[in-house]
């Protein structure tokens, strides 16, 4: 990966220092803004599409998603995902759940920063239901009667639901159980200025840093981070409230535009496999602390994951001669025994192409899993075959690609410690050429 600015190739001292100035801050700013962005798509007005709702009110996926679905990257085709932006800065918000049936479900509780700091889920909820009362930071509001209290790091908060659906007979029954989750709470008077004042279209670091601006001002880092962003301020870039920039000097705007392009590149980097071992995954994702970069590469290939308690998302870019994937080939995923992940809720296998979202196929297939009707081999042992082109063997068995690159995130929801301590190795995907 080349990286342009570290050769310090600029006409001015200026340039260079504000280029490594940004670097930082566009790095750390960048989950902050994928989820602002994200608020101001989903909870603009006159739009209709997936998970779009006003603020306090959840918007429910009525289908799995597919390839047609563009609002968030590498999203599950095997859930219905609920989506809710809270606004806390008026008081309390209450979320219901209801009575469960044995359905995996989780709601997902991320801050600003994209932080997964609570789940509420079927490990953690009643069986005849429960209300939780998100409380905001720094709120003494009374937490409202008969609800459990969560304390919440910011005063938006974004709740992304999924519901398990055991294939298409299934999608009814689970939008019946998907309905009843409700929230209670003040309505959000506007939306915050960052989220109404959304800028994009004009040059891409312009756009950043005004968005950036109005983002910190709104939702405040913590402490321990704030630094990152201070280096701005001593390169001569303001960081007002209203994100107005002011007249940059020449030198200052050649030094930004480099840092955007380089941060752009160090956070999609950083999303890929660092070896061209069969699968990686990190027990750390959705808990970042101060790891800035992988919440960045995070946000950037997997928006919205969920802490390795709850989710480990295994990904591969590579085959198990160390090629990147290509959908011109046939792959198998073989399972010697017969697909026993160990998940205590469910597993799956998707596949996305390389704008990271679902591939389109002509048959609508985007993942395989344990809930498929796969067909085992003779001796139990389970075959998946990954191509372009049909593949011999099943046609149950064959997850379609596209006919160039792809990636794959195999999914195991409740992972059981075998996993976790690196008893179990999945099985690498072999290229069959």
């Amino acid at each position: 990966m080349s990286v342009p600015f570290l050769n310090l190739d600029f006409a001015t001292p200026q340039a260079a220092w504000a280029a490594h100035s940004a670097v930082p801050a566009i790095v750390a700013g960048y989950p902050l803004l994928e989820s602002v962005r994200t608020c101001h798509v989903q909870t603009t007005p006159g739009t209709s599409a997936y998970g779009r709702a006003p603020f306090n009110s959840f918007g429910h996926s009525r289908e799995r998603w597919t390839d047609r679905d563009r609002d968030i990257v590498t999203p599950a085709n095997d859930l219905l995902y609920s989506n809710a932006w809270i606004d806390l800065r008026q008081g309390p918000v209450v979320i219901s759940v209801p009575a469960q049936t044995g359905r995996y479900f989780v709601l997902e509780l991320l801050d600003v920063y994209t932080n997964n700091f609570h789940n509420i889920g079927t490990r953690n909820t009643a069986s005849d239901g429960q209300r939780f009362a998100l409380i905001g930071p720094g709120s003494d509001a009374a937490t409202p009667a008969g609800t459990t209290p969560i304390h919440c790091p910011s005063a938006l908060v974004w709740v992304l639901g999924r519901v398990l659906v055991d294939g298409d007979d299934d999608v009814p029954a689970a939008r019946d159980w998907q309905a009843g989750f409700g929230i209670d709470g003040p309505q959000s008077p506007a939306p915050p200025a960052s989220v109404a004042q959304w800028q994009s279209g004009g040059e891409p670091v312009l756009d950043f840093l005004a968005n950036l601006a109005r983002a910190l001002h709104d939702f405040p880092p913590p402490p321990a981070q704030r630094g990152v962003f201070e280096l701005l301020r001593g390169a001569h870039v303001p960081l007002k409230p209203d994100g107005a920039l002011g007249e940059l000097r020449p030198a200052t705007l050649e030094g930004l535009r480099s840092a955007y392009g380089a941060a752009m590149q160090i956070i999609d980097g950083a999303s890929r496999a660092a070896s061209k071992a069969p699968w990686r995954f990190s027990t750390r994702l959705g808990r970042y602390g101060d790891d800035l970069l992988l919440r960045a590469a995070t946000a950037w290939k997997g928006l919205g994951a969920l802490a390795a308690d709850e989710a480990i998302y295994a990904t591969t870019d590579y085959d198990d001669r160390g090629d990147l994937l290509d959908g011109s080939r046939l792959y198998r995923l073989h399972f010697e025994d017969g697909g026993q992940v160990p998940a205590s809720a469910f597993w799956s296998v998707t596949l996305y192409g390389e704008d990271r979202y679902l591939a389109p196929n002509a048959i609508g297939r985007h993942a395989l899993g344990n809930r498929s009707p796969l067909q085992h081999n003779a001796d139990g042992s389970l075959t998946l075959h990954i191509s372009h082109q049909p593949p011999p063997g099943p046609r149950e068995n064959w997850l379609p690609a596209p006919p160039g690159r792809f990636y794959l995130i195999l999914r195991l929801y409740h992972p059981q410690p075998s996993f976790l301590n690196g008893q179990y190795r999945l099985p690498p995907l072999e290229n069959m050429a």
